[in-house]
């Protein structure tokens, strides 16, 4: 091979082993993994109201100061809450206002808590710690320091409970029922 050959083989390969080089080092990194986004799971809202319809007549309609809903489960977290539940001739309504609360969605219940109240249209009054509606029984059952006020009738215990869309409530330990009692007259569970 000449002179002349050997150069230019010699420069080729030269130019040969640049671009290697120059492959090997522009050649980029591999991208770090995405970070995988989860949205979250609980949504917050404020001033909403919910309703709980059967047959096309309204059972029950709370709303509540702030809510949040887990996306996931469907169980709704009440602050503030007002209600109204509605019985089958719709003269008889009964209001609740309680502190904080859940909406367990796949079973029908709320369970409600804090400074609880349920008053009728017609007068009766009921106040407990805690209260739940299992809306697939239509039953209501209060626990905690429970009383119940309707005309001259004043009753206390630990649980009442009615599953007769409100008409009787049954009472649990420590139960006492006063009858005749004037409104000026105080009254207490002891």
């Amino acid at each position: 091979m000449s002179t002349r050959g050997k150069i230019l083989a010699a420069i080729v390969v030269i130019l040969f082993v640049c671009l290697i080089v120059w492959v090997v080092r522009t050649t980029p990194d591999t991208p770090p993994p995405l970070e995988q986004f989860n949205p979250p799971t609980v949504m917050e809202y404020e001033g909403n109201v919910l309703t709980e319809e059967k047959d096309g007549v309204i059972i029950w309609e709370l709303s509540c100061d702030k809510m949040r809903v887990d996306s996931i489960t469907q169980n709704v977290e009440l602050d503030g809450i007002k209600a109204k539940f509605f019985q089958n001739d719709e003269e008889k309504s009964w209001e609740l206002t309680a502190k904080t609360g859940v909406y367990y969605q796949s079973e029908g219940v709320i369970h409600v808590e804090g400074d609880v109240v349920v008053t009728n249209n017609e007068g009766a009054n009921l106040q407990s710690d805690q209260l739940e509606w299992l809306s697939e029984e239509e039953k209501l059952i209060a626990t905690g320091n429970v009383r119940i006020v309707k005309d001259d009738i004043r009753a206390f215990g630990d649980t009442a409970y009615s599953n007769d869309n409100f008409q009787h409530f049954g009472l649990l330990g420590h139960a006492k029922i006063l009858k005749g009692v004037k409104d000026d007259e105080p009254t207490s569970n002891q």
